[in-house]
């Protein structure tokens, strides 16, 4: 009876162990579930003589004018390239405002497959701006960006953002950016 009820539990052992192998692909989305960001956006304005004549040039005024530079990176965790959460970091040179200034803000990315190999996504942030060479000039820093990305990591941005601060004390500083950012997982 010994006998017949070891056979049984090692026959039942058998059934429970297996090895599964998986492919270099597979394994490589599943054990990397971090990324790091690199964005590089240029700030609009609205030109106040759009569709006017220049005198020098004799051409139509343009309705956006490029108005400084921002650069940021960024460090996160996310599920399946679909969900990420991050923290970043940059520069925004604000050239109309004369001001520079530094954001520290987490992010939460939504990016649903769209195509075989694009996704569009929608990535709110929230955080602290600081501007540079103000004092302890401050605020909170808001952004939502809207974009389209391939699977490879590159990406195109437009994005809203608020410094949370005043310079002149009337209204708050903020831009619209058209953007790249490269992603690597």
């Amino acid at each position: 009876m010994k006998r017949l009820f070891l056979f049984f539990v090692f026959l039942l052992y058998q059934f429970g162990f297996s090895q599964a192998t998986k492919s270099s692909d597979e394994s490589k989305d599943e054990s990397s579930y971090t990324y790091t960001k690199f964005d590089f956006s240029v700030p609009l304005r609205v030109n106040q003589h759009h569709g006017e004549i220049n005198q020098y040039t004799g051409e139509k005024e343009p309705f956006f004018l490029f108005d400084g530079l921002s650069t940021r990176v960024g460090y996160g965790t996310h599920l399946r390239k679909w969900l990420a959460l991050g923290i970043n970091t940059g520069i925004d040179w604000k050239a109309n405002e004369c001001l520079v200034a530094v954001p520290l803000f987490a992010t939460l990315k939504l990016s649903p497959l769209v195509g075989d190999e694009t996704r569009i996504y929608i990535e709110p942030g929230y955080g602290k701006s600081f501007a540079l060479g103000r004092g302890s000039l401050s605020g909170d820093f808001q952004k939502i960006s809207l974009g389209i990305e391939s699977d490879e990591g590159i990406g195109f941005f437009i994005e809203l953002c608020q410094y949370g601060f005043t310079k002149n004390g009337i209204d708050k500083i903020g831009s619209l950016s058209l953007g790249i950012n490269y992603t690597i997982f």
